[in-house]
Protein backbone atom coordinates (compact mmCIF):
# COMPACT_ATOMS: atom_id res chain seq x y z
CA UNK A 1 0.00 0.00 0.00
CA UNK A 2 1.89 3.08 -1.03
CA UNK A 3 1.65 6.50 1.13
CA UNK A 4 -1.44 7.66 -1.28
CA UNK A 5 -3.20 4.32 -1.22
CA UNK A 6 -4.92 4.55 2.29
CA UNK A 7 -7.69 2.63 2.49
CA UNK A 8 -11.57 3.49 3.67
CA UNK A 9 -11.01 0.36 5.84
CA UNK A 10 -8.16 1.72 7.54
CA UNK A 11 -8.95 4.76 8.36
CA UNK A 12 -11.91 3.37 10.23
CA UNK A 13 -9.67 0.65 11.53
CA UNK A 14 -7.49 3.46 13.13
CA UNK A 15 -9.92 6.09 13.56
CA UNK A 16 -12.37 4.49 15.61
CA UNK A 17 -10.16 1.19 17.16
CA UNK A 18 -7.30 2.79 18.48
CA UNK A 19 -7.20 6.71 18.23
CA UNK A 20 -10.12 8.33 20.35
CA UNK A 21 -9.15 11.52 18.49
CA UNK A 22 -11.12 11.14 15.51
CA UNK A 23 -10.28 9.93 12.28
CA UNK A 24 -9.18 12.72 10.27
CA UNK A 25 -6.30 13.26 13.08
CA UNK A 26 -5.43 9.35 13.45
CA UNK A 27 -4.71 9.20 9.57
CA UNK A 28 -2.58 12.07 10.02
CA UNK A 29 -0.41 10.49 12.80
CA UNK A 30 -0.99 7.19 10.97
CA UNK A 31 0.92 8.84 7.67
CA UNK A 32 3.38 10.33 9.96
CA UNK A 33 4.84 7.45 11.83
CA UNK A 34 4.60 5.30 8.98
CA UNK A 35 5.54 6.40 5.83
CA UNK A 36 6.98 10.36 6.35
CA UNK A 37 9.47 8.96 9.41
CA UNK A 38 12.27 6.29 9.14
CA UNK A 39 12.08 3.68 11.99
CA UNK A 40 15.10 4.13 14.21
CA UNK A 41 17.26 1.20 13.14
CA UNK A 42 15.69 1.39 9.50
CA UNK A 43 19.33 1.44 8.25
CA UNK A 44 18.84 -0.11 5.00
CA UNK A 45 15.58 -0.74 3.18
CA UNK A 46 17.52 -3.00 0.63
CA UNK A 47 20.26 -5.06 0.52
CA UNK A 48 23.67 -3.60 -0.16
CA UNK A 49 26.10 -6.14 -0.90
CA UNK A 50 25.87 -9.61 -2.73
CA UNK A 51 24.54 -12.44 -1.53
CA UNK A 52 28.05 -14.37 -1.27
CA UNK A 53 29.08 -10.97 0.39
CA UNK A 54 26.81 -10.81 2.89
CA UNK A 55 27.08 -15.01 3.92
CA UNK A 56 31.00 -13.71 4.45
CA UNK A 57 29.84 -11.03 6.78
CA UNK A 58 27.83 -13.17 8.69
CA UNK A 59 30.48 -16.03 9.36
CA UNK A 60 32.90 -13.21 10.23
CA UNK A 61 30.91 -11.02 12.34
CA UNK A 62 30.04 -14.93 14.00
CA UNK A 63 33.03 -15.99 14.31
CA UNK A 64 34.29 -13.07 16.70
CA UNK A 65 31.84 -13.82 19.25
CA UNK A 66 32.60 -17.64 18.68
CA UNK A 67 36.08 -17.37 19.82
CA UNK A 68 35.07 -14.44 22.28
CA UNK A 69 33.43 -17.42 24.49
CA UNK A 70 35.86 -20.25 23.46
CA UNK A 71 39.05 -18.90 25.23
CA UNK A 72 36.54 -18.54 28.50
CA UNK A 73 35.13 -22.14 28.03
CA UNK A 74 39.16 -22.77 27.66
CA UNK A 75 39.76 -21.49 30.83
CA UNK A 76 37.34 -22.70 32.83
CA UNK A 77 37.87 -26.54 31.44
CA UNK A 78 42.02 -26.01 32.15
CA UNK A 79 41.72 -23.39 34.86
CA UNK A 80 42.93 -26.30 37.41
CA UNK A 81 46.36 -27.21 35.43
CA UNK A 82 46.60 -22.98 34.38
CA UNK A 83 46.94 -22.39 37.87
CA UNK A 84 49.33 -25.05 38.86
CA UNK A 85 51.50 -23.91 35.75
CA UNK A 86 51.73 -20.73 36.17
CA UNK A 87 51.38 -20.61 39.69
CA UNK A 88 48.27 -18.55 40.58
CA UNK A 89 47.56 -17.99 44.29
CA UNK A 90 44.50 -19.45 45.49
CA UNK A 91 43.18 -16.42 46.25
CA UNK A 92 43.55 -15.36 42.99
CA UNK A 93 42.45 -18.87 40.79
CA UNK A 94 39.11 -16.83 39.36
CA UNK A 95 40.60 -13.85 38.46
CA UNK A 96 41.73 -14.72 34.99
CA UNK A 97 38.35 -15.12 34.12
CA UNK A 98 36.43 -12.15 36.01
CA UNK A 99 39.40 -9.58 35.09
CA UNK A 100 37.81 -10.34 30.99
CA UNK A 101 34.25 -9.17 31.91
CA UNK A 102 35.72 -6.42 34.33
CA UNK A 103 37.95 -4.73 31.19
CA UNK A 104 35.23 -5.16 28.66
CA UNK A 105 31.84 -5.19 30.71
CA UNK A 106 33.69 -1.31 32.04
CA UNK A 107 34.69 -0.40 28.24
CA UNK A 108 31.75 -1.99 25.97
CA UNK A 109 29.69 1.53 26.05
CA UNK A 110 32.77 3.39 25.23
CA UNK A 111 34.01 1.20 22.90
CA UNK A 112 30.34 1.60 21.12
CA UNK A 113 30.14 5.41 21.11
CA UNK A 114 33.96 5.83 19.53
CA UNK A 115 32.68 3.32 16.91
CA UNK A 116 30.02 4.99 15.50
CA UNK A 117 32.18 7.99 14.94
CA UNK A 118 35.21 6.20 13.69
CA UNK A 119 33.40 3.70 11.68
CA UNK A 120 32.35 0.47 13.37
CA UNK A 121 34.72 -1.81 10.21
CA UNK A 122 37.74 0.28 11.79
CA UNK A 123 36.96 -0.60 15.00
CA UNK A 124 36.09 -3.94 14.70
CA UNK A 125 39.41 -4.96 12.71
CA UNK A 126 41.29 -3.32 15.26
CA UNK A 127 39.90 -5.00 18.54
CA UNK A 128 40.46 -8.16 15.87
CA UNK A 129 43.72 -7.70 15.56
CA UNK A 130 44.25 -6.82 19.40
CA UNK A 131 42.61 -10.11 20.35
CA UNK A 132 45.23 -12.19 17.94
CA UNK A 133 47.66 -10.40 19.79
CA UNK A 134 47.01 -11.04 23.14
CA UNK A 135 45.47 -14.68 22.37
CA UNK A 136 49.01 -15.53 21.51
CA UNK A 137 50.35 -14.12 24.50
CA UNK A 138 48.14 -15.98 26.93
CA UNK A 139 49.12 -19.05 25.13
CA UNK A 140 52.64 -17.78 26.03
CA UNK A 141 52.25 -16.57 29.37
CA UNK A 142 54.62 -18.19 32.14
CA UNK A 143 53.41 -16.36 35.05
CA UNK A 144 50.46 -15.42 36.92
CA UNK A 145 50.33 -12.25 36.43
CA UNK A 146 51.01 -12.34 32.51
CA UNK A 147 47.69 -14.33 32.25
CA UNK A 148 45.88 -12.30 34.12
CA UNK A 149 47.22 -8.95 32.38
CA UNK A 150 46.73 -10.68 28.92
CA UNK A 151 43.18 -11.94 29.68
CA UNK A 152 42.35 -8.15 30.91
CA UNK A 153 43.87 -7.12 27.44
CA UNK A 154 42.10 -9.51 26.16
CA UNK A 155 38.22 -8.04 27.45
CA UNK A 156 39.48 -4.55 26.28
CA UNK A 157 40.29 -5.92 22.41
CA UNK A 158 36.94 -7.69 22.49
CA UNK A 159 34.80 -4.40 23.71
CA UNK A 160 35.63 -2.94 20.53
CA UNK A 161 34.42 -5.69 18.46
CA UNK A 162 30.96 -6.80 20.13
CA UNK A 163 28.99 -3.00 20.33
CA UNK A 164 30.39 -2.83 16.65
CA UNK A 165 28.90 -6.06 15.32
CA UNK A 166 25.84 -4.86 15.96
CA UNK A 167 26.31 -1.81 13.93
CA UNK A 168 28.03 -3.66 11.26
CA UNK A 169 25.05 -6.03 10.97
CA UNK A 170 21.57 -3.48 11.15
CA UNK A 171 23.48 -0.63 8.53
CA UNK A 172 24.45 -3.58 6.05
CA UNK A 173 21.39 -5.77 6.55
CA UNK A 174 17.44 -4.56 5.94
CA UNK A 175 14.65 -6.06 8.19
CA UNK A 176 14.05 -9.49 7.87
CA UNK A 177 15.13 -12.53 6.64
CA UNK A 178 19.11 -11.42 6.42
CA UNK A 179 19.40 -9.48 9.61
CA UNK A 180 17.32 -11.96 11.59
CA UNK A 181 19.45 -14.62 10.19
CA UNK A 182 23.13 -13.01 11.08
CA UNK A 183 21.72 -12.14 14.94
CA UNK A 184 20.32 -15.82 15.15
CA UNK A 185 24.31 -16.41 14.16
CA UNK A 186 25.58 -14.46 16.17
CA UNK A 187 23.62 -16.02 18.79
CA UNK A 188 24.60 -18.98 18.24
CA UNK A 189 28.04 -18.39 17.58
CA UNK A 190 28.54 -17.66 21.97
CA UNK A 191 27.13 -20.54 23.35
CA UNK A 192 28.71 -23.00 20.50
CA UNK A 193 32.12 -20.93 21.26
CA UNK A 194 31.51 -22.06 25.25
CA UNK A 195 30.86 -25.11 24.61
CA UNK A 196 33.69 -26.18 22.08
CA UNK A 197 35.96 -24.20 24.29
CA UNK A 198 34.85 -26.66 26.89
CA UNK A 199 35.65 -29.46 24.89
CA UNK A 200 39.19 -28.67 23.46
CA UNK A 201 40.35 -27.24 26.86
CA UNK A 202 39.41 -30.56 28.50
CA UNK A 203 40.94 -32.56 25.69
CA UNK A 204 43.87 -30.92 25.62
CA UNK A 205 45.07 -30.40 28.73
CA UNK A 206 44.72 -34.04 28.98
CA UNK A 207 46.89 -34.83 26.03
CA UNK A 208 49.14 -32.03 24.48
CA UNK A 209 48.86 -29.28 27.07
CA UNK A 210 46.18 -26.57 27.40
CA UNK A 211 48.70 -23.84 25.44
CA UNK A 212 47.83 -25.86 22.08
CA UNK A 213 44.05 -24.27 23.26
CA UNK A 214 45.16 -21.01 23.02
CA UNK A 215 47.49 -21.74 20.23
CA UNK A 216 44.66 -23.24 18.04
CA UNK A 217 42.43 -20.12 18.82
CA UNK A 218 44.92 -17.57 17.91
CA UNK A 219 44.71 -19.69 14.03
CA UNK A 220 40.75 -19.01 13.90
CA UNK A 221 41.50 -15.78 15.03
CA UNK A 222 44.09 -14.76 12.26
CA UNK A 223 41.34 -16.26 9.42
CA UNK A 224 38.64 -13.94 10.72
CA UNK A 225 40.90 -10.66 11.55
CA UNK A 226 42.59 -11.07 7.52
CA UNK A 227 39.08 -11.86 6.01
CA UNK A 228 37.30 -8.74 8.01
CA UNK A 229 39.31 -6.57 6.18
CA UNK A 230 37.55 -7.79 2.64
CA UNK A 231 34.43 -8.86 3.67
CA UNK A 232 33.12 -6.33 6.33
CA UNK A 233 31.36 -3.12 4.69
CA UNK A 234 32.52 0.54 5.42
CA UNK A 235 29.68 2.08 7.24
CA UNK A 236 30.23 6.24 7.19
CA UNK A 237 27.40 8.38 8.68
CA UNK A 238 27.61 11.65 7.13
CA UNK A 239 28.53 14.57 9.19
CA UNK A 240 29.90 18.33 8.92
CA UNK A 241 32.29 17.80 11.52
CA UNK A 242 35.68 16.18 11.31
CA UNK A 243 36.11 13.10 13.39
CA UNK A 244 38.36 14.35 16.24
CA UNK A 245 35.94 16.91 16.36
CA UNK A 246 33.28 14.28 16.91
CA UNK A 247 34.65 13.05 19.59
CA UNK A 248 35.84 15.91 21.26
CA UNK A 249 32.43 17.47 21.21
CA UNK A 250 29.74 14.29 20.54
CA UNK A 251 30.72 11.64 23.18
CA UNK A 252 29.48 12.32 26.63
CA UNK A 253 33.12 11.34 28.47
CA UNK A 254 31.89 12.61 31.89
CA UNK A 255 29.52 9.99 31.70
CA UNK A 256 31.62 7.19 30.22
CA UNK A 257 33.97 7.61 32.82
CA UNK A 258 31.33 8.11 35.65
CA UNK A 259 29.92 4.25 34.35
CA UNK A 260 32.82 3.07 34.05
CA UNK A 261 34.33 3.72 37.29
CA UNK A 262 31.52 2.47 39.27
CA UNK A 263 30.82 -0.82 36.85
CA UNK A 264 34.45 -1.26 37.52
CA UNK A 265 34.47 -0.85 41.08
CA UNK A 266 31.42 -2.87 41.29
CA UNK A 267 32.98 -5.58 39.07
CA UNK A 268 36.25 -5.89 41.08
CA UNK A 269 34.37 -6.24 44.47
CA UNK A 270 32.03 -8.67 42.79
CA UNK A 271 35.17 -10.93 41.68
CA UNK A 272 36.82 -10.39 45.12
CA UNK A 273 33.48 -11.69 46.53
CA UNK A 274 33.77 -14.79 43.91
CA UNK A 275 36.61 -15.80 45.09
CA UNK A 276 35.88 -15.46 49.08
CA UNK A 277 32.70 -14.50 50.21
CA UNK A 278 34.17 -13.38 53.29
CA UNK A 279 35.71 -11.17 51.50
CA UNK A 280 32.52 -8.69 51.24
CA UNK A 281 33.45 -7.89 54.87
CA UNK A 282 36.74 -5.66 54.58
CA UNK A 283 36.89 -2.21 54.78
CA UNK A 284 38.22 -1.69 50.97
CA UNK A 285 35.68 -3.77 49.32
CA UNK A 286 32.73 -2.34 51.51
CA UNK A 287 34.10 1.65 50.45
CA UNK A 288 34.52 0.26 46.48
CA UNK A 289 30.87 -1.13 47.19
CA UNK A 290 29.55 2.22 48.20
CA UNK A 291 31.16 4.64 46.18
CA UNK A 292 29.91 2.27 42.46
CA UNK A 293 26.41 2.50 44.33
CA UNK A 294 26.72 6.28 44.31
CA UNK A 295 28.48 7.12 40.91
CA UNK A 296 25.48 4.53 39.59
CA UNK A 297 22.73 6.44 41.36
CA UNK A 298 24.07 9.93 40.26
CA UNK A 299 24.76 8.32 36.00
CA UNK A 300 20.83 9.32 35.79
CA UNK A 301 21.09 12.47 37.02
CA UNK A 302 23.78 13.45 35.24
CA UNK A 303 21.85 11.71 32.31
CA UNK A 304 19.29 13.88 32.85
CA UNK A 305 21.57 17.78 33.38
CA UNK A 306 23.44 16.39 29.94
CA UNK A 307 19.43 16.24 28.15
CA UNK A 308 18.12 19.62 29.65
CA UNK A 309 21.15 21.20 28.12
CA UNK A 310 20.65 20.03 25.17
CA UNK A 311 24.19 17.93 25.21
CA UNK A 312 24.91 14.47 24.38
CA UNK A 313 24.11 11.83 26.49
CA UNK A 314 25.88 8.43 26.67
CA UNK A 315 22.72 6.39 27.33
CA UNK A 316 19.53 8.80 27.58
CA UNK A 317 16.82 8.09 29.90
CA UNK A 318 14.31 8.33 27.79
CA UNK A 319 15.28 5.34 26.39
CA UNK A 320 14.54 3.42 29.91
CA UNK A 321 10.57 4.91 29.31
CA UNK A 322 10.40 2.44 26.59
CA UNK A 323 9.39 -0.89 28.28
CA UNK A 324 10.66 -3.48 25.05
CA UNK A 325 14.08 -1.67 25.87
CA UNK A 326 13.68 -1.76 29.65
CA UNK A 327 12.80 -5.45 29.46
CA UNK A 328 15.61 -6.48 26.42
CA UNK A 329 18.53 -5.07 29.04
CA UNK A 330 16.33 -6.90 32.09
CA UNK A 331 15.78 -10.54 30.47
CA UNK A 332 19.33 -10.50 28.88
CA UNK A 333 21.22 -9.57 32.31
CA UNK A 334 19.16 -12.60 34.01
CA UNK A 335 19.54 -14.59 31.38
CA UNK A 336 23.27 -14.49 31.23
CA UNK A 337 23.95 -14.69 34.95
CA UNK A 338 21.69 -17.88 34.81
CA UNK A 339 23.91 -19.09 32.23
CA UNK A 340 27.28 -18.48 33.28
CA UNK A 341 26.10 -20.20 36.47
CA UNK A 342 24.72 -23.12 35.53
CA UNK A 343 27.81 -23.95 33.14
CA UNK A 344 30.05 -22.86 36.33
CA UNK A 345 28.81 -24.58 38.65
CA UNK A 346 27.91 -27.92 36.57
CA UNK A 347 31.83 -28.35 36.07
CA UNK A 348 32.38 -28.20 39.37
CA UNK A 349 30.16 -31.11 39.61
CA UNK A 350 31.71 -33.05 37.46
CA UNK A 351 35.56 -32.34 38.73
CA UNK A 352 34.90 -31.74 42.36
CA UNK A 353 31.79 -34.29 43.06
CA UNK A 354 32.12 -36.85 40.47
CA UNK A 355 35.68 -36.51 40.50
CA UNK A 356 35.75 -36.62 36.55
CA UNK A 357 38.81 -35.51 34.69
CA UNK A 358 38.95 -32.13 32.33
CA UNK A 359 38.76 -34.25 29.44
CA UNK A 360 35.57 -36.30 30.59
CA UNK A 361 33.83 -33.25 32.11
CA UNK A 362 34.29 -31.11 28.57
CA UNK A 363 32.74 -34.05 26.44
CA UNK A 364 29.56 -33.89 28.50
CA UNK A 365 29.23 -30.45 27.31
CA UNK A 366 28.81 -31.90 23.46
CA UNK A 367 24.77 -32.01 23.92
CA UNK A 368 24.57 -28.14 23.52
CA UNK A 369 26.56 -28.24 20.35
CA UNK A 370 23.75 -30.09 18.92
CA UNK A 371 20.86 -28.18 20.58
CA UNK A 372 22.42 -24.80 19.95
CA UNK A 373 22.35 -25.85 15.92
CA UNK A 374 18.86 -27.03 15.84
CA UNK A 375 17.61 -24.18 17.65
CA UNK A 376 19.12 -21.31 15.91
CA UNK A 377 17.98 -22.67 12.52
CA UNK A 378 14.16 -23.15 13.37
CA UNK A 379 15.10 -19.50 15.15
CA UNK A 380 15.82 -18.09 11.82
CA UNK A 381 12.20 -19.36 10.63
CA UNK A 382 10.62 -18.32 13.29
CA UNK A 383 11.61 -15.18 14.88
CA UNK A 384 9.36 -13.08 11.77
CA UNK A 385 6.36 -15.72 12.34
CA UNK A 386 6.01 -15.64 16.28
CA UNK A 387 5.34 -12.62 18.56
CA UNK A 388 8.42 -12.14 20.72
CA UNK A 389 6.86 -12.65 23.97
CA UNK A 390 5.70 -16.27 22.97
CA UNK A 391 9.42 -17.02 21.66
CA UNK A 392 10.89 -15.43 25.07
CA UNK A 393 8.53 -17.23 27.64
CA UNK A 394 8.19 -20.15 26.10
CA UNK A 395 12.03 -20.92 25.60
CA UNK A 396 12.57 -19.08 29.20
CA UNK A 397 10.23 -21.66 30.28
CA UNK A 398 12.53 -24.62 28.70
CA UNK A 399 15.30 -23.70 30.38
CA UNK A 400 13.86 -23.30 33.34
CA UNK A 401 14.04 -26.93 34.09
CA UNK A 402 17.69 -27.01 33.56
CA UNK A 403 18.30 -25.96 37.32
CA UNK A 404 15.75 -27.53 38.61
CA UNK A 405 17.17 -30.80 37.64
CA UNK A 406 20.84 -30.20 38.73
CA UNK A 407 19.55 -29.23 42.26
CA UNK A 408 17.39 -32.68 42.82
CA UNK A 409 20.52 -35.22 40.85
CA UNK A 410 22.20 -37.37 43.68
CA UNK A 411 26.15 -37.03 44.08
CA UNK A 412 26.46 -40.40 42.19
CA UNK A 413 23.83 -39.46 39.38
CA UNK A 414 24.11 -40.81 35.98
CA UNK A 415 25.25 -38.60 33.21
CA UNK A 416 22.12 -39.54 31.28
CA UNK A 417 19.78 -39.32 33.69
CA UNK A 418 20.08 -35.84 34.59
CA UNK A 419 23.25 -33.36 33.65
CA UNK A 420 22.70 -34.48 30.04
CA UNK A 421 19.04 -33.06 29.75
CA UNK A 422 20.14 -30.14 31.96
CA UNK A 423 22.92 -29.35 29.61
CA UNK A 424 20.78 -29.59 26.87
CA UNK A 425 17.81 -27.32 28.03
CA UNK A 426 19.99 -24.54 29.99
CA UNK A 427 21.33 -22.41 26.82
CA UNK A 428 17.49 -22.42 24.51
CA UNK A 429 16.91 -19.15 25.96
CA UNK A 430 19.98 -17.12 25.95
CA UNK A 431 20.13 -18.61 22.11
CA UNK A 432 16.84 -17.21 21.70
CA UNK A 433 16.77 -13.90 24.22
CA UNK A 434 20.05 -12.86 22.04
CA UNK A 435 18.85 -12.51 18.65
CA UNK A 436 14.85 -11.17 20.58
CA UNK A 437 17.15 -8.24 22.11
CA UNK A 438 19.73 -7.58 20.10
CA UNK A 439 16.62 -6.62 17.53
CA UNK A 440 14.61 -4.86 19.82
CA UNK A 441 17.53 -2.62 21.01
CA UNK A 442 19.02 -1.87 18.09
CA UNK A 443 15.60 -0.95 16.98
CA UNK A 444 15.81 1.47 20.44
CA UNK A 445 18.65 3.61 18.95
CA UNK A 446 18.83 5.81 15.66
CA UNK A 447 21.49 4.53 13.25
CA UNK A 448 24.25 6.58 14.17
CA UNK A 449 24.40 4.92 17.58
CA UNK A 450 24.17 1.61 16.60
CA UNK A 451 27.16 1.12 17.92
CA UNK A 452 26.13 2.35 21.22
CA UNK A 453 23.26 0.08 21.36
CA UNK A 454 25.32 -3.10 20.80
CA UNK A 455 27.41 -2.03 23.47
CA UNK A 456 24.34 -1.29 25.94
CA UNK A 457 22.97 -4.93 25.48
CA UNK A 458 26.62 -6.55 25.49
CA UNK A 459 27.22 -4.65 29.07
CA UNK A 460 24.02 -6.02 30.18
CA UNK A 461 25.37 -9.35 29.31
CA UNK A 462 28.78 -9.17 30.76
CA UNK A 463 27.35 -8.30 34.01
CA UNK A 464 25.01 -10.56 34.64
CA UNK A 465 27.50 -12.86 33.93
CA UNK A 466 29.84 -11.19 37.26
CA UNK A 467 27.05 -10.57 39.21
CA UNK A 468 25.33 -14.27 38.35
CA UNK A 469 28.65 -15.92 39.12
CA UNK A 470 29.32 -13.63 42.44
CA UNK A 471 25.91 -14.34 44.00
CA UNK A 472 25.72 -18.13 43.07
CA UNK A 473 29.43 -19.00 44.74
CA UNK A 474 28.35 -16.81 47.93
CA UNK A 475 25.25 -18.63 48.35
CA UNK A 476 27.46 -21.77 47.84
CA UNK A 477 30.01 -21.43 49.56
CA UNK A 478 28.40 -19.99 52.39
CA UNK A 479 25.81 -23.37 52.27
CA UNK A 480 28.79 -25.58 52.52
CA UNK A 481 30.45 -23.91 55.10
CA UNK A 482 27.18 -24.25 57.29
CA UNK A 483 26.36 -27.76 56.04
CA UNK A 484 26.28 -30.51 58.70
CA UNK A 485 26.95 -33.39 56.64
CA UNK A 486 30.24 -35.50 56.98
CA UNK A 487 30.81 -36.31 53.53
CA UNK A 488 32.84 -33.58 51.75
CA UNK A 489 31.38 -34.01 48.63
CA UNK A 490 27.72 -33.95 50.04
CA UNK A 491 28.62 -30.30 51.54
CA UNK A 492 29.59 -29.48 48.24
CA UNK A 493 26.75 -30.65 46.67
CA UNK A 494 24.68 -29.10 49.08
CA UNK A 495 26.13 -25.77 48.25
CA UNK A 496 25.94 -26.47 44.69
CA UNK A 497 22.01 -27.27 45.15
CA UNK A 498 21.60 -23.76 46.78
CA UNK A 499 23.30 -21.95 43.87
CA UNK A 500 21.47 -23.96 41.17
CA UNK A 501 18.11 -23.37 43.02
CA UNK A 502 19.20 -19.46 42.83
CA UNK A 503 19.78 -19.87 39.24
CA UNK A 504 16.19 -21.59 39.26
CA UNK A 505 14.76 -18.31 40.68
CA UNK A 506 16.80 -15.99 38.21
CA UNK A 507 15.64 -17.76 35.29
CA UNK A 508 11.99 -17.25 36.32
CA UNK A 509 12.86 -13.78 36.75
CA UNK A 510 13.56 -13.66 32.92
CA UNK A 511 9.76 -15.05 32.30
CA UNK A 512 8.02 -12.35 34.44
CA UNK A 513 10.53 -9.75 32.99
CA UNK A 514 9.29 -11.02 29.63
CA UNK A 515 6.05 -12.00 29.39
CA UNK A 516 5.02 -8.49 30.84
CA UNK A 517 7.98 -6.26 29.14
CA UNK A 518 7.35 -8.27 25.79
CA UNK A 519 3.73 -7.96 25.93
CA UNK A 520 3.03 -5.55 23.07
CA UNK A 521 6.25 -6.26 21.18
CA UNK A 522 4.01 -7.87 18.66
CA UNK A 523 6.08 -9.82 15.73
CA UNK A 524 9.54 -8.36 15.26
CA UNK A 525 11.82 -9.34 12.22
CA UNK A 526 9.85 -8.62 9.36
CA UNK A 527 9.44 -5.86 6.71
CA UNK A 528 6.72 -3.78 7.35
CA UNK A 529 6.44 -5.11 10.60
CA UNK A 530 4.12 -2.69 13.18
CA UNK A 531 3.58 -2.53 17.42
CA UNK A 532 1.00 -4.14 19.04
CA UNK A 533 -0.26 -1.08 19.78
CA UNK A 534 -0.92 -0.78 15.50
CA UNK A 535 -1.88 -4.34 15.02
CA UNK A 536 -5.08 -2.97 13.76
CA UNK A 537 -2.72 -1.41 11.01
CA UNK A 538 -1.95 -3.88 8.35
CA UNK A 539 0.45 -2.66 5.66
CA UNK A 540 -0.86 -4.26 2.20
CA UNK A 541 2.11 -6.13 0.44
CA UNK A 542 4.53 -4.45 -1.47
CA UNK A 543 4.05 -1.89 0.81
CA UNK A 544 6.79 1.12 1.58
CA UNK A 545 5.34 2.33 4.82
Amino acid sequence: MKCDQISETTVESVGEKKFPMGREAALAVYVEERCLSSPPSGLVTDMTVSRMRGIAIIATLACINFLNTMGSGILIAALPRIARDVHIPDGLILWPAAVYSLAAGCLLHVSGAIGDIVGPKSMWVVGSFLFLVFTVAVGLAVTSMQIILFRTCLGMAMSMCLPTTVSLITNTFPRGQWRNTAFAMNGMAQPLGYALGLVLGGIFTDTIGWRWSYHIMAMLNLCVSVTSIWSLPTVTHPSKKEWTRQLREDVDWVGAMILSVSLGMLMYVLGMVTSDHRDLGKASNIALLSISLVFLAGFPCWMHWQATHDRPALIPNRLWRQATFTSACLGVFFCWASLNGIEYFTTLFFQQVQELSALESSIRYFSQIIVGTSVNIMLVYLISRVRVVVLAVASACITLVSPALMATVGVDISYWAGPCWALFLCPVNPWVLFSISNLLISDALPAEEQSLAGGVFNQFAQFGNSVGLAITAVIAASVTEHSNELSEKTRLMDGFRAAFWAIFASTGAVIVITAVGFRKAGVIGQNGAVDEDMSTITPEPGSPC
